[in-house]
């Protein structure tokens, strides 16, 4: 941690061709104000104000957004000539800056503090005309500079998956328990079931025409092609074909 003062040349030439306007200020980050008429000391309150400040710095240290930089502005009233004014803010400022740096001194490589070159009495941000302006700017500008912390990269876990052998090292035979079970055979359509009842020595158009009836449901037409048929079905296979014709009667019509 280091102080500097001093004005680089640029801003010489800045300040002089364009005259910083309240409007154009920018607001600090906190202001130390209310000092004692013609003196740079510190006051209890002043210093409290410090050593919160350095709280927050340490806190923020250890954030996404650490305090990098501390730059000090010291500013007085418009009482005392110019040239004492230049002088007098510098020294409230370095003032400050000095006990910062000894809260900060456990940090010496993370926080930098830079006193810049007092406007002395130029700048006032409260009316010099009564006592509690002219307090006001009997200051110390607080403006700080944060940095932006980048989260290291995880490197990426890799697992080691270890090789297997091109062949297993043992080698068995199929075991006929643990064998493929094949499915169910698939059921018999209603008509090639109805071909199988029907065999024997009925007609073609017999055996026809009592197939139509159960296809159709057609339970009356059933039983009067059971007479032409005669005795060649048994009770037992007129019975099924019966079951089945009553069986598609049932059905809904689609």
């Amino acid at each position: 941690m280091y102080i500097r003062v001093g004005r680089r040349p640029e801003e010489n030439r800045l300040s002089e061709s364009r005259p910083v306007t309240l409007a154009m200020r920018p607001k600090p980050y906190l202001s130390l104000d209310d000092f004692h008429i013609n003196e740079s000391a510190l006051s209890v309150r002043l210093s409290e104000m410090v050593n919160n400040l350095a709280k927050a710095v340490i806190q923020s240290l250890n954030s996404p957004s650490p305090i990098e930089v501390i730059r000090l502005f010291g500013h007085t009233d418009s009482t005392g000539n110019e040239k004492y004014n230049l002088g007098l803010g510098d020294r409230r400022a370095r003032a400050v800056a000095a006990a910062l740096q000894n809260k900060l001194k456990a940090f010496p490589d993370r926080v930098k503090i830079v006193v810049e070159p007092s406007p002395g009495e130029r700048d006032p941000t409260a009316d010099n005309q009564t006592g509690e302006g002219r307090a006001r700017n009997r200051r110390v500008e607080v403006f700080i500079t944060t940095g932006v912390v980048i989260p290291p990269i995880k490197k990426p876990i890799v697992l080691k998956i270890p090789q297997l052998p091109p062949e297993s090292v043992i080698r068995t035979r199929p075991d006929r328990f643990s064998q493929t079970i094949p499915p169910p055979p698939r059921p018999l359509s209603l008509q090639k079931w109805l071909d199988e009842q029907l065999r024997g020595p009925l007609s073609p158009w017999v055996r026809r025409r009592i197939r139509d009836a159960i296809l159709t449901g057609s339970c009356a037409l059933l039983e009067v092609e059971f007479g032409r048929a005669g005795g060649t079905l048994s009770e037992k296979q007129k019975q099924e074909l019966r079951d089945k014709c009553r069986d598609i009667a049932k059905r809904p019509v689609r």
